[in-house]
């Protein structure tokens, strides 16, 4: 993979301390989240090699999603 920004690569690459993503998987790929007291998912990230998931509005960053 390559990254192509003019932000610093610490700025790019950073997150709070403390913090820890967890994954969960969905067909084709994985998302990348924050898990929340209540249970739900925070979706930070998506990474499949499907296309048709990024134009999903239920995997876009932000997105709350329901607890498994």
């Amino acid at each position: 993979m390559v990254l192509h920004t003019v932000l610093p690569l610490p700025l790019v690459l950073w997150r709070p301390e403390g913090q820890a993503y967890a994954y969960r998987r969905v067909h084709n790929g994985y998302l990348q989240g924050v898990q929340n007291r209540d249970g739900s998912f925070t979706l930070s990230r998506l990474v499949s090699t499907d296309p048709s998931l990024y134009l999903d509005p239920r995997y876009f960053p932000g997105a709350v999603l329901p607890p498994p």
